[in-house]
């Protein structure tokens, strides 16, 4: 800040005032910072045109600097101030020019900014860094300026070393050049002002202790939610889902740490659900936008912060982060509109309840999960030994406590914490011991703010998942809560927008061990205020009764249990049918799973308000007349060797039944007539029941069904108004050996979207039976032995994604126009008789996985296979053709191809160019007894396995695959010669076995 009227009185005071700052980092103070950046310059020199400009550029973007003139005030104790700017700034701009180091002011600030450790930037105006460095040999342009200090005696011999010292020092540090009249000034101070702006942050962020596979997940978040920066021209705004504990705030932080260092403005907003409760949403309004860089806004209550966000963000570059949001009110108050904000801005929101991002029109939504097993071993080990992995000895318990952990993050970190330094097995048998019987306190209160935060219905419908319903369908949970008088679609939805619940691939419901713990210690010891909606009995041998599941009885009181493996309770049935007599009529028992066949005549007054049964080992000729099903949703009975009728017409029926399946081998010879009353009746499963030749015409009326699964061999028909079943959405008729035909009205079934005929072997499939079914999106056709030709319509279904064509043996030919599916995702084809695929197939822009099998005559693929820019997934097996064609070996248009599977396949060579497939990553040749070389590959390989290849000779090009990691060689005898490995730097695992002519691999 040295001007060139300094007296000399003032640069002793400098020298004394400077001898006495400590070399200590600003971080140590305990002061307020008022200003955010030092201006080190020489006045005279630069501070009317560009020391001047940056101030106020600084300004412009929310950074207070220091520069004297501005800041000091009458009476202002020079020294003081400036060495309180200096200690205060977060970061210092050192401006060289050629009067520099004739200022005492300018080198003792310089010496003093480089012992707080706060970033300096240095800018070279009309100045080299040589020029600093050559003080130390008393030459260059500041030789004259130190030699005048020296003849003067104002400074101490030790006080020019140290200002000689620090200009060297910052010499080396990375700077700006503004060296000639002919730079660009206006772009050299916009990156200044960036650079310092990157380093200045108001709202630190501190990393996660043990970042375990953190660039892992970071990685695959940035690749499947985050454009790059190159070429963002959108505003972004990303949802993190997930319970409490799961790493959304972890996940956060990195993205944050990560992006703001290209996103000038930025502000990470955490505890937002906390500041709501506080009722200071408005004190997080302002910290945005001071981090944002607007100082000093005023404003009295919320719908005025959210004017002024959106007005001062307009069109603006921003990063924000808002954390742990429970409310669409939180949304609203502190997420400005998307459409205000400017290209490239990235607004990251993490939640436990991912409908307030649904309601807020956020479609992009990343559903955080639990840490694999690797990881969450490495986590754990990191809190428990210091170290990634367990310490000699402790291998199995750390395997039992990751078991307990089940992947969550912050349990692994808390237990592991507990655990740190004991070296006791015998304590740590004992806490594994209490966890399992009692989750620690800050895992559980963490999980039950989720818990907390539903009403009265979907907390019993949470219990009732932690209880039972985990392993079984979605489908059926619902089914069973819309029968006693539940929301059972919208609870379901409850819990899993607050991650609450989830589903695997198969929509079976599943629950973190955590949060299944947590019910099950609130049903033991909770007491609602109404019945609860269901009960369990499991009866087995000895008549032991276990798990009675939420039965709110006075007689059970706080004893009564949902889960149904909690240690045995033994009142026997006969004396809880008794008990159940004495209550209201309501407290009945509502699920019932009977596991022997002890389930007899005596105990049908338990029977009475039945709504989901489920009966293994039934060995009754039909469902006994005692047995009340007058409230009964869901019927399920297994084992039913017995069977010969479901129940006698007129007798019994349960007309309020949604859902029924009956599995297993029996003598099931018809159907009753009164089935077709079940009006609400959704889903019907037939699985295995050898013996049922035809369906009554009575089934027809069954206008509510959607789900049809009839997997029975001996079914020769389907009547002759089956169109009439209107609803129907899916229909798998697989293993039906004996059907001849569809019904002539199947082709009404305008819904369908799923039809499976997999081997009907006798089945003829009409040329218009599929005309109307304009809604099919996946269809199984494979092994239909009679199937000539496709039927006519099928090239105009144009929403099929799936297709399964394999094991055609009578199909000869496909449609010119097959190219027209350009929806279809998955195709599986092959039929012995075809000798060619058509060139039409080039055209199915969509397909992601292509599987070619029993193709035996096939001899080629065809050249418009290299169209197929989105494939991912090639398969080909049990076909007879020779060679890839020339367009698909060497076109790169297969950007997306990740895998070629080649199972007994007669092709004798492949040649892959190097820059092709740019994306696959895997190579598997199995049983190709007729391949003899394998030529050049593409250079993205990963992994390569070639198994039982009798014939191969040569393997060329694997040694400069820098990306292989494993290679697998088994049974190929003839493999005699290969490459150096030396080459394959990413090389883990190379597995050679059963290749007796590979002696030595060399690298």
């Amino acid at each position: 800040m040295a001007s060139s009227s300094t007296s000399g009185q003032q640069q002793n005071e400098v020298g004394n005032a400077f001898d006495e700052i400590a070399p200590q980092p600003c971080q140590s103070l305990t002061k307020k910072v008022h200003h955010d950046v030092f201006i080190n310059h020489r006045g005279c020199d630069v501070k009317h045109k560009l020391a001047s400009t940056i101030y106020h550029t600084l300004d412009l973007v929310g950074l207070r600097g220091f520069l004297d003139v501005e800041e000091l005030e009458l009476g202002d104790s020079i020294p003081t101030k400036i060495e309180e700017a200096i200690r205060g700034a977060s970061a210092h701009i050192a401006i060289f020019s050629e009067n520099y180091a004739q200022s005492p002011w300018c080198l003792a600030e310089l010496s003093c900014m480089l012992k707080t450790g706060s970033p300096i930037f240095p800018v070279f105006y009309h100045v080299k860094p040589d020029d600093l460095r050559w003080v130390a040999q008393e030459k260059g342009i500041y030789a004259n300026a130190f030699s005048q200090h020296k003849k003067k005696h104002r400074f101490t011999s030790e006080k020019l070393q140290e200002w000689k010292t620090a200009l060297q020092d910052v010499s080396y540090m990375s700077g700006f050049m503004l060296n000639n009249d002919n730079d660009d000034e206006g772009k050299i101070l916009k990156s200044i002002v960036n650079s310092v702006l990157r380093e200045v942050k108001k709202m630190p962020v501190n990393g996660v202790k043990y970042p375990v596979a953190m660039d892992e997940i970071v990685q695959n978040f940035e690749s499947d939610f985050l454009q790059s920066r190159e070429n963002e021209k959108t505003v972004q705004i990303v949802g993190i889902v997930g319970i409490g504990g799961a790493g959304k705030t972890i996940l956060a932080m990195e993205l944050y740490k990560r992006k703001s260092s290209s996103i000038i403005r930025s502000s990470f907003l955490s505890d937002v659900r906390d500041a709501a409760a506080k009722n200071a949403i408005h004190t997080k309004q302002k910290k945005l936008l001071e981090d944002l860089r607007f100082l000093n806004e005023s404003f009295d209550n919320i719908e005025e912060g959210k004017v002024i966000l959106a007005n001062r963000l307009r069109s603006l570059c921003v990063l924000i982060v808002l954390d742990d949001v429970d409310h669409q009110d939180q949304l609203d108050a502190l997420l400005p509109p998307k459409d205000s904000l400017g290209p490239g801005s990235l607004i990251i929101v993490t939640t436990r309840e991912g409908s307030i991002l649904t309601n807020a029109g956020i479609t992009s939504v990343h559903r955080i999960r639990t840490l694999h097993q690797s990881h969450a071993e490495k986590l754990f080990c990191y809190h428990a030994f210091s170290g990634p992995s367990p310490v000699e000895g402790f291998e199995d318990l750390v395997g039992r406590f990751l078991k307990v952990c089940s992947g969550l993050p912050l349990s692994l970190k808390v237990i592991g914490a507990q655990l740190y330094g004991i070296n006791s097995k015998d304590y740590w048998e004992s806490l594994l011991d209490k966890i399992q019987r009692k989750l620690p306190k800050d895992i559980k209160d963490k999980l039950k703010v989720s818990y907390e935060a539903l009403d009265e219905e979907e907390q019993e419908m949470f219990l009732d998942v932690a209880c039972f319903f985990i392993g079984e369908s979605k489908k059926l949970a619902i089914a069973v809560w819309n029968g006693s008088g539940l929301s059972g679609l919208y609870g379901w939805e409850m819990l899993f927008n607050k991650c609450l619940v989830d589903l695997d691939q198969k929509n079976i419901i599943r629950m973190h061990d955590h949060l299944r713990d947590l019910g099950r210690e609130i049903a033991i010891h909770h007491s609602p205020s109404r019945l609860s909606p269901t009960a369990i009995i499991d009866i087995q041998k000895g008549m032991r009764v276990r798990g009675i599941m939420a039965v709110t009885c006075q007689w059970l009181g706080d004893r009564k249990i949902r889960d149904p493996n909690p240690p045995y309770f033994k009142p026997p049935l006969k004396e809880y049918t008794e008990m159940m007599k004495n209550s209201s009529p309501s407290a009945g028992l509502q699920v019932l799973v009977v596991k022997e066949n002890d389930f007899t005549q005596e105990y049908a007054e338990a029977s009475t308000n039945l709504l989901w049964l489920r009966w293994f080992d039934f060995q009754h000729r039909n469902l006994p007349s005692w047995l009340s099903l007058e409230k009964l949703r869901v019927l399920e009975l297994y084992d039913t060797k017995q069977l010969e009728v479901l129940w006698e017409d007129e007798v019994n029926i349960p007309l309020q039944l949604r859902e029924l399946a009956i599995r297993g081998n029996n003598c099931l010879l018809r159907l009753p007539k009164s089935l077709g009353r079940l009006k609400h009746l959704e889903r019907m499963c037939l699985n295995n029941n050898s013996s049922l030749e035809h369906l009554p015409e009575e089934f027809c009326l069954l206008q509510s069904l959607k789900f049809l699964h009839l997997e029975v061999p001996d079914l020769r028909s389907l009547p002759i108004h089956f169109g009439d079943l209107v609803n129907l959405r899916f229909i798998n008729l697989r293993f039906c050996k004996e059907l001849r035909m569809l019904s002539a009205s199947f082709k009404h079934l305008k819904l369908l979207e799923y039809l499976n005929l997999h081997c009907c072997e006798k089945l003829v499939i009409a040329p218009d039976d599929l005309e109307n079914i304009t809604k099919l999106e996946v269809l199984n056709i494979s092994h239909c032995k009679q199937l000539q030709e496709l039927p006519h319509h099928i090239t105009n279904q144009a929403p099929l994604k799936k297709l399964y064509m394999s094991g055609t043996s009578s199909l000869r030919e496909l449609p010119g126009n097959f190219g027209q599916l350009i929806k279809l995702e998955t195709l599986q084809i092959g039929s012995p008789l075809l000798t060619s695929l058509p060139t039409s197939l080039g055209n199915l822009s969509c397909l992601t996985t292509l599987i070619i099998d029993l193709f035996e005559k096939l001899e080629s693929l065809p050249e418009s296979m290299g169209r197929l820019n989105l494939l991912q997934h090639l398969i080909i097996k049990r076909s007879g053709f020779n060679a890839f064609p020339k367009e698909f070996g060497q076109m790169s248009s297969l950007l997306n191809l990740r895998k070629i599977e080649l199972i007994h396949v007669a092709v004798s060579k492949i040649s892959l160019a190097g820059d092709s497939c740019p994306s696959l990553e895997t190579l598997n040749v199995k049983t190709c007894n007729h391949l003899t070389e394998i030529e050049t590959l593409p250079t993205a390989l990963k992994f390569i396995k070639l198994f039982k290849c009798d014939m191969l000779k040569r393997i060329m090009g694997v040694g400069v695959l820098l990306n292989l990691q494993s290679l697998q060689i088994i049974s190929c005898p003839e493999l005699d010669e290969m490459p150096s490995l030396a080459g394959s730097a990413s090389l883990k695992e190379y597995i050679i076995e059963h290749c007796p002519k590979i002696q030595k691999l060399e690298g």
